[in-house]
């Protein structure tokens, strides 16, 4: 083993290429599991085929359709849920023209559009499981292609004849159609104005029947029935049927995500009544389920009639427990720190996108025996190919360290009085075998701010990460109050505080770790970069008058807000209240706060360079965003790139682009710190 050199942190050469993330970041973004035959398919993003979905045969490796389709939706703008597979057949959504396919899922004939309003968007199917032509799903109508008019309903639609009916219409927002399994109820979750559906989702349940060819609620059976949720309070979330009577959901209402069992009782001759009640007898300080950002979240599988599987959260990670109906909860032993996707296969059998920390994502199978025992298996190659010839990747790979940090800050409400409070991070040091850092020194560091505002930055292995670790840097991911995945109360932080709580919160992160206490970084060589509600942290910690609040050495934003008022006049629907509960109320309302919390009204304070990149057709922060404070701040004439990736939308999806962005950014850095050495 070769003896490690001295060299300045952040000058490191590294095998870890902007290129090779670019040409090896194809992602998993689906599992779909055909209920009849309990074949396993898959969802792939490929970015070098110009960021297009396809649908994917797992065990074979083989595609279903051409590059001409795109398994992708834009309901919600953000999507999810664009495909299903039942009884040999596939249903997707084509991001293309929005309109809903219906394939052979053995691949033998090109995929038949059965829809043709090209107004409409369609997402969450769920076949019936006698009728399988009949189809309920999410359309989202944008005849009037405004927020406030954009009206969203359930439908079914006859992939025989084409024909669409509405179904369930008057909620502002649906999701999580399911059908149990003799076609004889329905479950849905619905929310309005001004919730988001982790604020105040509400599930529902109803008797169907099939009636010439058509599915029409039946309350003569079971009128329509609130198993959980209510609004403002409480968020209930992912049904999922143990049987054709019984229904798992996962309710809030304890502080944290828990599981809850209803119950479906007949009654009288063809009645039938319902009876919900918490899984376990005293709630678990753990969300069981994820934040319901995306359409399609999946944290539950039924493994037989009496035991469950939840991939819960636990301290940034995932972990498997099994669950019995007794309200019993058994840890599962598993290496996968970030799951997504969780579905059943068949009995005491489930797959899962699985992602380690030191292993990239994966589509993986597990089985159980009679004890629980897992045994997991990889199907296909991993996500990322890592084809070095004389390097071993797994010596550069840094792995995180979970903290949880108490600071003192003042209030986010403006009161100077400091209080004390926790924050959740992960760090990853600087990590190349080798180098080694000259003595005494301390590595520069990256503080990466997710998007959301309420998302979370999970475990598990991402290579830009890595790009910079094994180059010398410190990379610090901050789940700041706000962040899903911590229970209801911590995820509520960031109500009528956003550009406050998110922003004190990393700049004390970077005060923690570069204190005497911690010693882990150079308090003089951070930088903050983030993507969307992360671009704003990251503008909003640049422009911070406070200089308690300036510890960052430069910035670089990637399609994030500067104008709050603006982004409130031209949010799309499902986003359209959210600025106002994240800044306790409407422009109108508290105009003073949207303007001092708006980076580009305070640009004259930014006092270090900033990069801003942008995708020309993104449509949920658009260009005007980015444009406006790049000239706000070359009026002050601050040192500013811009960078536009024209035919981006919100994020990277073409392989040119993520490498061409990776570059940009670590160029900057260099550029701005003054690195030393060649550092590559």
């Amino acid at each position: 083993m070769s003896k490690a050199g001295i060299a300045p942190f952040g000058t490191w050469h590294s095998p870890i290429t902007p290129q090779m993330i670019a040409q090896q970041s194809a992602l998993k973004d689906d599992v779909l599991v055909d209920p009849q035959s309990s074949t396993l398919y898959h969802i792939e993003i490929r970015p070098e085929e110009g960021g297009r979905n396809a649908v994917v045969e797992s065990e074979a490796g083989s595609d279903l359709f051409g590059r001409s389709w795109s398994a992708r939706t834009r309901v919600h703008e953000y999507g999810g849920a664009s495909a299903v597979i039942f009884g040999g057949n596939l249903i997707f959504s084509d991001v293309n023209d929005g309109q809903v396919y219906v394939q052979d899922s053995q691949g033998n004939e090109d995929p038949q559009r059965i829809t043709s309003n090209p107004a409409h968007r369609f997402a969450d199917f769920t076949a019936h499981p006698i009728h399988r032509h009949l189809v309920v799903c999410i359309l989202e109508d944008h005849t009037h292609d405004v927020a406030a008019e954009v009206v969203t309903t359930l439908v079914v639609i006859n992939t025989r004849t084409g024909d669409t009916e509405t179904l369930l219409s008057g909620a502002d927002f649906y999701s999580y159609p399911r059908f149990n399994e003799d076609g004889t109820f329905l479950t849905w979750c619905q929310w309005n104005h001004p919730d988001m559906p982790w604020d105040g989702s509400q599930l529902f349940l109803s008797g169907v029947h099939v009636v010439d060819d058509r599915i029409i609620l039946a309350p003569d059976v079971l009128p329509t029935t609130r198993l959980g949720g209510e609004p403002g309070n409480v968020s209930a979330v992912q049904p999922t049927w143990l049987n054709a009577r019984t229904i798992i959901i996962s309710s809030d209402v304890s502080g944290y995500q828990n599981p809850w069992i209803a119950e479906i009782q007949q009654t009288a001759g063809t009645e039938f009544s319902v009876i919900a009640r918490p899984l376990f007898s005293t709630p678990v300080n753990q969300d069981f389920v994820d934040s319901p950002w995306y359409l399609g979240t999946a944290n539950i599988a039924v493994l037989d009639q009496s035991t469950l599987l939840f991939s819960a959260s636990k301290d940034g990670r995932h972990q498997f427990y099994v669950v019995g109906m007794d309200g019993s909860t058994k840890e599962i032993e598993c290496p996968y720190v970030h799951i997504t996707r969780l579905k059943r296969v068949s009995e005491h059998q489930v797959a899962f996108l699985g992602t380690k920390d030191d292993k990239p994502q994966a589509l993986i199978k597990c089985s159980f025996d009679a004890h629980f025992a897992p045994t997991y298996s990889v199907i296909g190659p991993d996500s990322i190919h890592v084809k070095l010839s004389s390097t071993d990747l797994s010596t550069l790979i840094s792995l995180p360290r979970p903290m949880t940090l108490e600071v003192s800050h003042p209030l986010a409400s403006g009161n100077d009085k400091p209080n004390s409070r926790y924050v959740h991070i992960l760090f990853f040091p600087p990590l190349n075998p080798a180098y080694i850092g000259p003595k005494e020194a301390k590595p520069p560091a990256i503080v990466n701010v997710h998007g959301g505002p309420t998302l979370i930055e999970w475990r598990g292995l991402k290579m830009v990460k890595q790009f910079f670790t094994s180059r010398g840097w410190a990379w610090i991911d901050v789940n700041y109050g706000g962040s899903s995945n911590y229970g209801r109360q911590y995820a509520q932080q960031l109500k009528g505080n956003w550009g406050l709580t998110d922003v004190e919160d990393c700049a004390y992160a970077v005060k923690e770790l570069s204190s005497h206490k911690h010693g882990l970084i150079d308090p003089e060589r951070v930088v903050i970069r983030g993507g969307s509600a992360g671009g704003f942290v990251t503008l909003c910690s640049l422009c911070q008058p406070k200089p308690e609040l300036r510890v960052f050495a430069a910035g670089t934003s990637s399609y994030g807000v500067s104008d709050l008022e603006r982004l409130s006049e031209i949010t799309h629907k499902y986003q359209s209240w959210y600025v106002q509960s994240l800044l306790g109320g409407t422009y109108e309302q508290k105009a003073e706060v949207y303007l001092a919390r708006s980076p580009l009204y305070h640009v004259q304070n930014i006092k270090v360079p900033v990069l801003i990149l942008q995708g020309s057709a993104d449509l949920i922060v658009p260009p005007s965003q980015a444009e406006a404070i790049v000239e706000a701040i070359r009026k002050q004439c601050g040192d500013v790139e811009y960078h536009v990736f024209e035919g981006e939308a919100h994020g990277w999806r073409q392989a040119k682009t993520i490498e061409t962005a990776l570059e940009t950014e670590y160029a900057f850095y260099r550029r701005v710190l003054k690195l030393d050495g060649d550092s590559r």
